[in-house]
Protein backbone atom coordinates (compact mmCIF):
# COMPACT_ATOMS: atom_id res chain seq x y z
CA UNK A 1 0.00 0.00 0.00
CA UNK A 2 1.44 3.55 -0.83
CA UNK A 3 1.60 6.14 1.04
CA UNK A 4 0.85 9.73 -0.22
CA UNK A 5 3.44 12.91 1.26
CA UNK A 6 1.65 16.15 1.20
CA UNK A 7 2.92 19.19 2.19
CA UNK A 8 2.04 22.94 2.82
CA UNK A 9 3.02 26.31 4.63
CA UNK A 10 2.51 27.20 8.18
CA UNK A 11 3.62 28.67 11.37
CA UNK A 12 5.05 26.34 13.81
CA UNK A 13 3.89 29.02 16.52
CA UNK A 14 0.24 29.75 14.50
CA UNK A 15 -0.02 25.67 15.06
CA UNK A 16 0.71 25.71 18.73
CA UNK A 17 -1.57 28.60 19.39
CA UNK A 18 -4.27 26.43 18.05
CA UNK A 19 -3.36 23.61 19.95
CA UNK A 20 -3.00 25.23 23.35
CA UNK A 21 -6.21 27.69 22.47
CA UNK A 22 -4.06 30.67 22.72
CA UNK A 23 -4.77 34.30 21.59
CA UNK A 24 -7.69 33.15 19.19
CA UNK A 25 -10.15 35.12 17.01
CA UNK A 26 -13.33 34.66 16.10
CA UNK A 27 -12.46 33.22 12.71
CA UNK A 28 -9.78 30.99 15.16
CA UNK A 29 -12.63 29.69 16.81
CA UNK A 30 -14.87 28.72 13.51
CA UNK A 31 -12.23 27.27 12.34
CA UNK A 32 -11.40 25.15 15.41
CA UNK A 33 -15.26 23.98 15.19
CA UNK A 34 -14.83 23.23 11.27
CA UNK A 35 -11.08 20.75 12.81
CA UNK A 36 -13.66 19.44 15.08
CA UNK A 37 -15.92 18.37 12.63
CA UNK A 38 -13.63 17.07 10.70
CA UNK A 39 -12.42 14.78 13.50
CA UNK A 40 -15.68 13.68 14.01
CA UNK A 41 -16.20 13.13 9.98
CA UNK A 42 -13.06 10.74 10.22
CA UNK A 43 -13.66 8.79 13.29
CA UNK A 44 -17.39 7.76 11.53
CA UNK A 45 -15.03 6.54 8.46
CA UNK A 46 -12.70 4.79 10.78
CA UNK A 47 -16.06 3.17 12.78
CA UNK A 48 -17.43 2.18 9.41
CA UNK A 49 -14.31 -0.07 8.75
CA UNK A 50 -14.33 -1.35 12.35
CA UNK A 51 -10.75 0.21 13.67
CA UNK A 52 -10.80 0.68 17.07
CA UNK A 53 -7.80 2.87 17.72
CA UNK A 54 -8.65 2.86 21.66
CA UNK A 55 -8.80 6.42 21.41
CA UNK A 56 -11.18 8.39 19.05
CA UNK A 57 -9.70 10.70 17.00
CA UNK A 58 -12.32 13.40 18.73
CA UNK A 59 -11.09 12.82 22.07
CA UNK A 60 -7.80 13.03 20.75
CA UNK A 61 -8.49 16.20 19.36
CA UNK A 62 -9.78 17.91 22.58
CA UNK A 63 -7.15 16.41 24.75
CA UNK A 64 -4.78 18.31 22.24
CA UNK A 65 -6.74 21.53 22.82
CA UNK A 66 -6.36 21.05 26.69
CA UNK A 67 -2.82 20.56 26.33
CA UNK A 68 -2.26 17.02 26.73
CA UNK A 69 -1.34 13.49 25.08
CA UNK A 70 -1.33 11.07 27.57
CA UNK A 71 -4.09 8.34 26.80
CA UNK A 72 -2.31 5.31 27.85
CA UNK A 73 -3.41 3.09 24.85
CA UNK A 74 -1.40 1.09 22.25
CA UNK A 75 -2.51 3.43 19.10
CA UNK A 76 -2.96 6.44 21.55
CA UNK A 77 -0.40 8.25 19.03
CA UNK A 78 -2.06 7.71 15.72
CA UNK A 79 -5.38 9.06 17.15
CA UNK A 80 -2.88 12.30 18.45
CA UNK A 81 -1.27 12.36 14.67
CA UNK A 82 -4.57 12.41 13.07
CA UNK A 83 -6.05 14.40 15.27
CA UNK A 84 -3.03 17.34 15.11
CA UNK A 85 -2.94 16.93 11.36
CA UNK A 86 -6.45 18.35 11.00
CA UNK A 87 -5.24 21.29 13.38
CA UNK A 88 -1.87 21.75 10.95
CA UNK A 89 -3.53 21.59 7.79
CA UNK A 90 -6.10 24.66 8.91
CA UNK A 91 -3.20 26.35 9.95
CA UNK A 92 -1.92 27.27 6.81
CA UNK A 93 -1.46 27.52 3.35
CA UNK A 94 -3.05 24.73 0.66
CA UNK A 95 -2.02 21.28 0.99
CA UNK A 96 -0.27 20.17 -1.98
CA UNK A 97 0.54 16.29 -2.84
CA UNK A 98 4.20 15.44 -3.41
CA UNK A 99 4.52 11.79 -4.44
CA UNK A 100 3.32 8.63 -3.15
CA UNK A 101 5.48 6.11 -2.19
CA UNK A 102 5.27 2.37 -1.30
CA UNK A 103 7.70 3.11 1.87
CA UNK A 104 8.81 7.30 2.17
CA UNK A 105 11.09 6.74 4.81
CA UNK A 106 13.04 4.05 2.80
CA UNK A 107 13.38 6.06 -0.09
CA UNK A 108 14.26 9.41 1.94
CA UNK A 109 16.92 7.22 4.07
CA UNK A 110 18.90 5.99 0.80
CA UNK A 111 18.67 9.38 -0.45
CA UNK A 112 19.90 10.88 2.62
CA UNK A 113 22.94 8.96 2.07
CA UNK A 114 22.98 9.68 -1.16
CA UNK A 115 23.16 13.22 -0.56
CA UNK A 116 25.74 12.66 2.39
CA UNK A 117 28.48 10.97 0.22
CA UNK A 118 27.64 13.82 -2.84
CA UNK A 119 29.08 16.72 -0.03
CA UNK A 120 25.59 17.57 1.72
CA UNK A 121 25.97 18.29 5.39
CA UNK A 122 23.96 16.58 7.92
CA UNK A 123 22.10 19.27 9.14
CA UNK A 124 20.58 19.39 5.73
CA UNK A 125 19.63 15.79 4.65
CA UNK A 126 15.95 15.77 4.17
CA UNK A 127 14.43 12.73 6.53
CA UNK A 128 15.30 14.76 9.72
CA UNK A 129 12.96 17.16 8.78
CA UNK A 130 10.16 15.12 6.77
CA UNK A 131 9.79 12.71 9.67
CA UNK A 132 10.90 15.10 12.43
CA UNK A 133 7.25 15.21 14.26
CA UNK A 134 5.14 17.62 15.14
CA UNK A 135 6.57 20.67 16.19
CA UNK A 136 8.95 22.18 19.14
CA UNK A 137 6.81 25.07 19.96
CA UNK A 138 3.81 22.38 21.21
CA UNK A 139 4.82 22.20 25.22
CA UNK A 140 3.96 19.19 25.48
CA UNK A 141 4.99 15.52 24.17
CA UNK A 142 3.04 13.75 21.70
CA UNK A 143 3.45 10.28 20.79
CA UNK A 144 4.22 8.68 17.55
CA UNK A 145 2.04 6.02 16.07
CA UNK A 146 3.31 2.80 16.60
CA UNK A 147 3.78 1.91 13.39
CA UNK A 148 5.01 5.59 11.88
CA UNK A 149 2.04 6.37 10.26
CA UNK A 150 0.74 8.84 10.24
CA UNK A 151 3.94 10.73 9.71
CA UNK A 152 4.59 14.61 10.89
CA UNK A 153 7.61 17.02 9.52
CA UNK A 154 8.45 20.06 10.01
CA UNK A 155 11.07 21.80 7.78
CA UNK A 156 12.15 25.49 8.90
CA UNK A 157 12.15 27.89 5.57
CA UNK A 158 15.75 29.04 7.30
CA UNK A 159 16.73 25.21 6.65
CA UNK A 160 15.05 25.13 3.26
CA UNK A 161 17.22 27.48 1.56
CA UNK A 162 20.57 26.42 1.84
CA UNK A 163 19.32 22.36 1.58
CA UNK A 164 17.77 23.42 -2.01
CA UNK A 165 21.13 24.90 -3.08
CA UNK A 166 22.85 21.83 -1.79
CA UNK A 167 20.31 19.94 -3.39
CA UNK A 168 20.69 21.30 -6.73
CA UNK A 169 24.91 21.11 -6.36
CA UNK A 170 24.96 17.40 -5.41
CA UNK A 171 21.72 16.01 -8.03
CA UNK A 172 24.35 15.25 -10.76
CA UNK A 173 26.13 13.43 -8.26
CA UNK A 174 23.60 11.24 -7.14
CA UNK A 175 22.32 7.83 -7.98
CA UNK A 176 20.22 8.30 -11.54
CA UNK A 177 17.85 6.84 -10.27
CA UNK A 178 16.88 8.98 -7.28
CA UNK A 179 17.60 12.33 -9.36
CA UNK A 180 13.67 12.83 -10.22
CA UNK A 181 12.54 12.14 -6.56
CA UNK A 182 15.23 14.85 -5.41
CA UNK A 183 14.21 17.56 -8.38
CA UNK A 184 10.85 17.13 -7.24
CA UNK A 185 11.54 17.67 -3.51
CA UNK A 186 13.43 20.87 -4.96
CA UNK A 187 10.64 22.27 -6.83
CA UNK A 188 8.61 21.81 -3.58
CA UNK A 189 11.18 23.32 -1.12
CA UNK A 190 11.34 26.02 -3.39
CA UNK A 191 8.01 26.97 -4.51
CA UNK A 192 7.32 27.70 -0.99
CA UNK A 193 10.78 29.06 0.14
CA UNK A 194 11.12 31.33 -2.60
CA UNK A 195 7.69 32.94 -2.04
CA UNK A 196 8.80 33.31 2.21
CA UNK A 197 12.17 34.81 1.18
CA UNK A 198 10.88 37.48 -1.61
CA UNK A 199 7.77 38.88 0.99
CA UNK A 200 9.54 39.26 4.20
CA UNK A 201 7.35 42.78 4.25
CA UNK A 202 4.25 41.26 3.70
CA UNK A 203 1.83 41.21 6.80
CA UNK A 204 1.00 37.51 6.69
CA UNK A 205 5.00 37.10 6.12
CA UNK A 206 6.25 35.25 10.07
CA UNK A 207 10.06 33.85 11.01
CA UNK A 208 8.94 30.82 12.32
CA UNK A 209 6.99 29.84 8.74
CA UNK A 210 8.20 26.12 8.26
CA UNK A 211 6.87 23.67 5.36
CA UNK A 212 4.90 21.11 7.23
CA UNK A 213 4.98 17.43 5.59
CA UNK A 214 2.18 14.56 6.27
CA UNK A 215 2.95 11.00 5.21
CA UNK A 216 -0.63 8.94 5.27
CA UNK A 217 -2.17 5.98 3.99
Amino acid sequence: MSKIVNYHMASRTRVAQFVAGRDLTADDRETLEQVRELARMHQADLDSQELDWGLTVPDALEHLLSGRADSPTEWAGTAYYTALQLVIDHSGSDISTLASYSSPITLYTVLDKELGAAGVTPDLLPTQYIFSGPPSEIPFHIPRPPEGSPEIGVWPMQKAGPAIQAYREALDRIDPDLRYELSELIEALDGWYSGWNRNRDMPWWREDTSIFFSVVG
